[in-house]
């Protein structure tokens, strides 16, 4: 990277304007290029795009999703306040929601789960034979004795029926899965709130929860969110105007700003990326950068135009003494968020790739097409009135709190000594809370909404009864007559007791497979309904009749549910039932798996040829994300602040400069994890690209003061003089980028979203860290210390740029 103050660079402005033409045309063409493909961006929610590609349980989820159900559930429980659901009013309403559910748009019709549903079946005795058939389909009870039979069948399938009928009798639920493909979250979630106020009312109450609600909550709030989002914008504008309008062309910034978005848009849109409406605040904040470059860029050429007569030339000054900062902080931006990519997360990826083209981007449009664009516009002119024209008057005598704050860090004294005690503690408290971060979602439900939002208490409510989550566990083996088969009875025996050991322990609400579902009510109905032949056949060939007894009077597809091959019988599961899929739950429940498989299933010879695997279902793929996402976290934040090393050291061609920010970087952005584990917020997909933004952007403030003091000091001014004179000037400019930024965030706290408030609190943390760094403690060090890359310089000979050849009146 070239030194800004260096030969080259001088020359750089000059050659960039005497070309403005052609390159100008060039960054439009691109430009409008982009803005067509940005234009057409798909907005969508692809909820598996959220969990590593290619583990194992993403992997297993991806094979079987199709028979054992996929992670994109609605849940709704009907719950009654008075009696109980044993009434021919009540029933009639859960076989109406199962009908309303299975029409929905995207459902499964094979993953349509309730007491209605002709998916949930129990074996009986009749005579002369076994027979297999639904509790309630098709039709509800017409009779007292239909429906006190129908209570008896519930009151004897209870372990089978755990997930479907709460243990008072006074709630059901009725469960669907849906693909995801096309999935229509916005027209989904008002049909789902239609069916609950068509058929709701003073006895009756219906929940409604599941993964598709938590992602539809977030299009119906879409647009209070987009009205939040345009706060944001209007207060930033109005920062940029306070800031700048003290002359004409102020504006200018946001011009630049817009083209980078439309970049970085346009490249999510060429690459078939989603953009997800819930993670807004991702590209307000990077739009926040792009503007921010451009302010700096602009306070620096109204410096400039003080001291040129052509405004042309003024520019390329500009040019010349930004271009260096200037790329050093759009690659501290890129690192802070490209590295996400090296995860096999598809929506990090997403972020990665994408964030980097659009922060990338100002290097085109801020720092070469911003001077092109001013070079062809009129002389800004000063305005001569107005308390803006005031504020920024050059001749203004001294005093007030921009002098007083400059001043701080030249002073010696108690102040200064307490800054770089204060970043040192700082630093400290983050590095420890970085090793005791939180791991995935702490609380049931979703954390990006409160508590108290609807999707949340209905959730919870749900939770109170019924298990909201599912995992499986997948046992594949050789095909029936294999005495190692799925339906064999050593393997069902092994079945039945991983079912047993997992209830012991204590996590798993419930535990169906085959087995215990099917298999053993067949073998005591066989016996005449014997209690103590409620146990698994003696013999292959008895456990292959029950299962066919099982299954001969259900629907065709019906056995998918356990054998996902049928009619081969190499593979079956067992779905494991979980109140909620917070890291804790998971993670002992993978733990007490692999415990069984290693002391029960490996050590059995004639298991030898049986697998186990898992962990599948919407719990297997939160805990996929639990597994690598403390992985990216380290790694993101290890090769960004390498990267930003790197890139110091060569601008700055100091090792202490590298260290200097690196140091920096942590003791400004580490306070996150402080955050985070105070808030008890844990370290997800939607968190870690708002911590890896805040590395990348905060550092910014840093860099362009630094860099500012050492070109004051090559120029030929005292060390305190010249730390005091790039607080007054980089530094005012950067406190503006500063409030700009976070009145672009205050309105985040207002959104109906928890994950935005959360998200924008710690960004406005970070912030403000990252201010009182790069602006007090970063110079203070300096003014202390003296480090040779800023001192050892010599004042660099020759004192203006290399005139424009035809530039004047242009």
């Amino acid at each position: 990277m070239a030194d800004s103050n260096g030969t080259n660079s001088r020359r750089a402005g000059a050659l960039i304007l005497r070309n403005r033409a052609p390159i100008g045309a060039i960054l439009i063409v691109i430009t409008l290029f982009m803005a067509y493909w940005a234009a057409h961006v798909p907005i969508a929610t692809h909820f598996e795009d959220f969990f590593p590609a290619n583990h194992p349980n993403t992997l297993l989820y991806r094979q079987y999703r199709d028979q054992y159900g996929g992670a994109q559930t609605v849940v709704l429980m009907i719950r009654v306040k008075h009696g109980d659901i044993f009434n021919f009013k009540t029933l009639h309403l859960i076989q109406d929601l199962t009908d309303a559910v299975n029409v929905l748009p995207g459902v499964d019709h094979n993953e349509v789960f309730s007491l209605s549903s002709y998916r949930v079946i129990y074996a009986r005795a009749l005579p002369g034979e076994l027979a297999s058939s639904p509790f309630m389909y098709p039709t509800v009870p017409a009779t007292a004795q239909q429906l006190q039979d129908l209570k008896n069948a519930v009151m004897a399938h209870r372990a089978q029926l755990a997930g479907y009928i709460t243990p008072d009798n006074k709630g059901a639920l009725v469960i669907a899965s849906f693909n995801e493909e096309g999935l229509d979250y916005g027209a989904l979630f008002n049909q789902v709130q239609k069916i609950i106020a068509d058929h709701e009312d003073a006895n009756t109450r219906i929940y409604a929860s599941g993964a598709i609600m938590f992602s539809a909550w977030g299009y119906h709030y879409l647009p209070r969110i987009a009205g939040i989002f345009a706060a944001s914008a209007a207060l930033m504008v109005l920062i940029l105007f306070l800031s700048l309008s003290h002359r004409t062309g102020w504006w200018a910034p946001i011009v630049t700003g817009i083209c980078s978005a439309i970049w970085g848009l346009g490249f999510m849109s060429l690459m078939r990326f989603n953009f997800d409406p819930v993670m807004l605040v991702i590209p307000l904040i990077l739009t926040a950068r792009d503007l921010s470059h451009g302010i700096q860029w602009h306070g620096r050429y109204y410096e400039e135009l003080d001291r040129a007569e052509d405004h042309t030339v003024a520019c390329a000054r500009t040019f010349d003494a930004m271009i260096g900062p200037g790329l050093l902080a759009v690659l501290a931006n890129v690192a802070g968020i490209v590295f996400l990519a090296c995860g096999d997360i598809p929506a990090l990826r997403q972020i990665g790739f994408g964030g980097a083209v659009w922060m990338g981007a100002s290097v085109a449009m801020v720092f070469v097409f911003q001077p092109i664009m001013m070079s062809y516009l009129a002389r800004p002119q000063l305005r001569e009135h107005g308390w803006l024209a005031r504020l920024h008057d050059p001749n203004r005598r001294p005093g007030g709190l921009r002098d007083w704050a400059a001043a701080i860090p030249v002073r010696p004294g108690a102040m200064r000594a307490g800054l770089l005690a204060a970043g040192l503690g700082l630093l400290v408290i983050g590095i420890i809370a970085s090793r005791h971060s939180l791991i995935g979602y702490q609380t049931p439900g979703t954390p990006i909404y409160a508590p108290q939002a609807k999707v949340n208490r209905d959730t919870a409510e749900i939770g109170k009864f019924l298990p909201t989550n599912y995992g499986w566990v997948v046992i594949e083996s050789p095909n029936f007559p294999a005495p190692q088969s799925t339906v064999a009875p050593r393997t069902l025996r092994m079945s039945d007791d991983l079912a047993t050991f997992l209830m012991s322990r204590g996590d798993a609400v419930a535990v169906i497979g085959f087995g215990n579902v099917a298999t053993k009510p067949m073998n005591m109905l066989l016996h005449n309904g014997f209690p103590k032949y409620l146990a698994m056949p003696n013999t292959d060939l008895l456990s292959a009749d029950l299962w066919g007894f099982f299954f001969s009077g259900t629907a065709p597809d019906e056995v998918y549910t356990f054998f996902a091959r049928s009619p081969d019988l190499t593979s079956t599961c067992i779905r494991v039932l979980l109140p909620d899929h917070t890291y804790a739950r998971l993670k002992r429940l993978r733990d007490d798996i692999a415990y069984f498989v290693r002391h029960r299933v490996t050590p059995d010879p004639g298991l030898k040829l049986v697998r186990v695997q898992y962990l599948g279902g919407d719990a297997g793929l939160y805990l996929a994300g639990n597994e690598v996402i403390p992985r990216i976290n380290y790694l993101n934040i290890g090769l960004a602040l390498a990267t930003i090393f790197i890139g110091c050291l060569i601008f700055f061609r100091s090792i202490v400069a590298g260290i200097l920010f690196v140091v920096a970087g942590a003791m400004a952005n580490f306070a996150a994890f402080a955050y985070m584990n105070a808030r008890g917020i844990g370290l997800t997909t939607d968190t870690i690209p708002v911590i890896s933004i805040g590395i990348g952007v905060g550092i910014d403030f840093g860099i362009y003061a630094v860099a500012r003091i050492r070109e004051e000091a090559r120029g030929g001014s005292p060390l305190d003089r010249a730390v005091a004179a790039a607080m007054r000037t980089t530094g005012a400019w950067v406190f503006a980028t500063f409030v700009m930024i976070v009145a672009g965030l205050a309105p985040w706290i207002f959104s109906p979203l928890l994950f935005h408030n959360e998200m924008s609190e710690l960004l406005i943390l970070l912030m403000v860290a990252n201010m009182l760094v790069g602006m007090l403690v970063l110079p203070t060090y300096i003014a202390w210390r003296r480090p040779g890359f800023i001192i050892a310089a010599e004042p660099l000979p020759g004192a203006g740029a290399e005139p424009l050849a035809g530039s004047r009146g242009a």
